[in-house]
């Protein structure tokens, strides 16, 4: 998968606007291999490379039809108010060499457990692999897991040539029974409520009503 860019000339968040009003993205090339540059693309064509790939998917970055590099999305930032990419960062890597990933993780089995709620305390581990081997996801099955159970990083099954990064004792995902929902009655949240206190009554008062 192919993905058209130009050089980025101008910068500043003025000239970001500019390109943005255009229908571009402006972002920016880095990677042990190149020295960082900026570059702008078209948003719909970017969205049909991420379409086709997936998240962390490898794809040809063509620059201005000079230059190609095999790249694949660092980080990406959505605009605050629209359902659309605002700016990307591309790495840039070279056949054969790892790089440090960030990859989503997901459970599954979790509508499976019986009177359990599954508690995800990690939602994406960092590895080091070969961009093109990468998984885009990796999904956790909790319907054998009874409460009180758990699983850390150390317990996540990673296939292929792949060093995990995040701490193999990190939990990913315990296993606890539903809090207890108590339902009140109408009428009985009233019942055991305290009678008002007489304020300013004092005791003379309280004798006069006990002798009346």
């Amino acid at each position: 998968m192919k993905l058209n860019a130009q050089m980025r000339t101008e910068t500043g968040t003025r000239a970001s606007k500019k390109v943005r009003r255009e229908g571009s993205i402006p972002a920016a090339v880095y990677g042990s291999s190149v020295d960082t540059f900026s570059v702008v693309f078209n948003r719909r064509e970017f969205e049909d490379v991420l379409r086709e790939v997936g998240a962390n998917g490898v794809f040809t970055l063509d620059v201005e039809g000079d230059e190609e590099y095999q790249v694949f999305v660092k980080e990406q930032v959505n605009a605050a108010l629209k359902d659309e990419i605002y700016h990307a960062d591309l790495q840039a890597f070279l056949k054969g060499e790892k790089v440090i990933m960030d990859i989503p993780v997901y459970l599954e089995g979790d509508a499976e457990l019986e009177e359990a709620v599954a508690n995800q305390s990690l939602t994406e581990i960092q590895i080091e692999v070969a961009p093109a081997s990468a998984p885009s996801e990796y999904y956790v099955d909790v319907s054998d897991l009874e409460i009180g159970d758990s699983l850390t990083v150390a317990d996540l099954e990673l296939e292929g040539d792949i060093e995990i990064i995040t701490e193999l004792d990190t939990t990913v995902v315990s296993i606890s029974a539903p809090e207890e929902i108590i339902e009140v009655e109408p009428g009985e949240e009233a019942a055991d409520m305290p009678e008002p206190e007489l304020i300013g009554a004092s005791d003379d008062d309280e004798e006069d009503e006990e002798e009346e």
